[in-house]
């Protein structure tokens, strides 16, 4: 057994042709989308797919098996009725949600920050949610649910608090930052997912994760990009990835692996969903150059509530008015808070109060983003998606 270090990380991986060629793939598509002109309706609708294929697909690859038509049903009616598979789904989108906050902020990456995206992704049932979640302290083989074999026996827990901090240390430190976005983003999935933290909800969140660290470091396109959807496209190739036919004990060859075999994979995994994205924004461009839209000069929480009204009530063919406690719901804030943003978003002319009311208790989009909204609303259920 090797010597359990737990002091510094150092990931060992070699550049290829292939692996050169897919990060300039990547940053073409990158830099091509980020300039092209699309109408405002399609890029909100790209960027509301987008975030629904995410959702579905890094579910899915753990076995939940909710329709991608219906992930708006399932984030509407969660909270209050809904299953454990529509739970996972809500709160797959909501970390997706706040992790375009923490990108617009700034936020520093930390075991925190790690522990906090893992409880919003984990949180089951009623009651209150918590802040972060705590590592693991028992052993937590991954089991093959068909065979009912081990297929991987992850660190010891008492190893866990160490090879995190290590791995913290090791992503904020200069050598990590000279690295190309897409493979400080492959190193990082990899790694915390071998390290295994958490009891439960290990792989969503290094997905996660690695979406996070290409919104900091300027991959977004747009909240065009879905890599999820590509990984659920040959989950068996997905799954001998991660594996690199390495033996099942971490402490057995799985503490120090050559990286190289996993970042070609998700290298190009990478460049085929930008060059899906850059296609289809390709057929939808404009002849004009590209304006910013409306919709784009909006912070991440006013862009979130866009997005929060195509989903809610999607049984209504009207926009859905919104209240304090509605917004208290989709951004897990006091009431208080989200009086303080409703009167903050009425002085910028983003939504009025609706009429007729003595006193203010529900709110509507101004005209220009409720003709937004009920495009994309319309547009996704008309449009079969795939």
């Amino acid at each position: 057994m090797p010597r359990r270090s737990t002091d510094r990380y150092v990931p060992r991986f070699a550049y290829t042709h292939g692996m050169v060629g897919h990060l300039m793939g990547i940053e073409g598509a990158c830099r091509l989308v980020d300039v092209l002109a699309l109408p405002p309706d399609a890029a909100f609708l790209l960027k509301y797919r987008a975030q629904q294929r995410s959702t579905r697909y890094s579910t899915g690859i753990e076995g939940n098996t909710i329709r991608l038509e219906t992930i708006p049903q399932g984030i509407a009616l969660a909270e209050r009725t809904g299953s454990r598979q529509q739970q996972e789904v809500r709160n797959y989108w909501m970390a997706l949600e706040w992790l375009e906050r923490q990108a617009e902020d700034g936020a520093r990456f930390s075991e925190e920050f790690i522990r906090r995206l893992h409880r919003i992704i984990i949180v089951r049932g009623p009651g209150r949610r918590g802040e972060m979640s705590d590592y693991r302290t028992e052993e937590c083989p991954v089991v093959d649910a068909a065979t009912g074999q081990v297929e991987y026996g992850p660190p010891s827990p008492g190893d866990v608090p160490g090879l995190m901090a290590a791995l913290v240390a090791w992503r904020n430190s200069p050598e990590a930052a000279e690295l190309p976005g897409p493979v400080r983003a492959g190193i990082l999935a990899y790694r915390f997912v071998t390290i295994h933290p958490f009891a439960d909800g290990n792989g969503r969140t290094a997905r996660a994760l690695a979406t996070a660290e290409l919104w900091f470091t300027g991959y977004r396109m747009r909240g065009f990009l879905s890599m999820e959807e590509e990984y659920f496209r040959d989950l068996p190739r997905y799954y001998g990835s991660l594996q690199m036919g390495l033996p099942m004990d971490y402490y057995d060859g799985r503490h120090d692996p050559d990286l190289t075999p996993w970042l070609s994979y998700f290298l190009e995994t990478m460049a085929t969903a930008a060059q899906r994205v850059e296609r289809r924004a390709l057929e939808l461009r404009e002849a004009e150059p590209r304006t910013a839209a409306p919709w784009e000069a909006l912070n991440r929480r006013q862009q979130q509530l866009l997005s929060r009204l195509v989903l809610a009530e999607p049984d209504s063919d009207a926009v859905p008015h919104f209240g304090a406690p509605d917004l208290s719901r989709w951004f897990t804030i006091s009431v208080q808070t989200a009086r303080a943003w409703l009167h903050e978003w009425c002085d910028s002319g983003l939504i009025a109060p609706v009429a007729g009311r003595t006193r203010i208790r529900a709110w509507r989009l101004n005209e220009e983003f409720e003709a937004l909204v009920a495009a994309t609303r319309n547009a996704s259920r008309e449009s079969e998606i795939a």
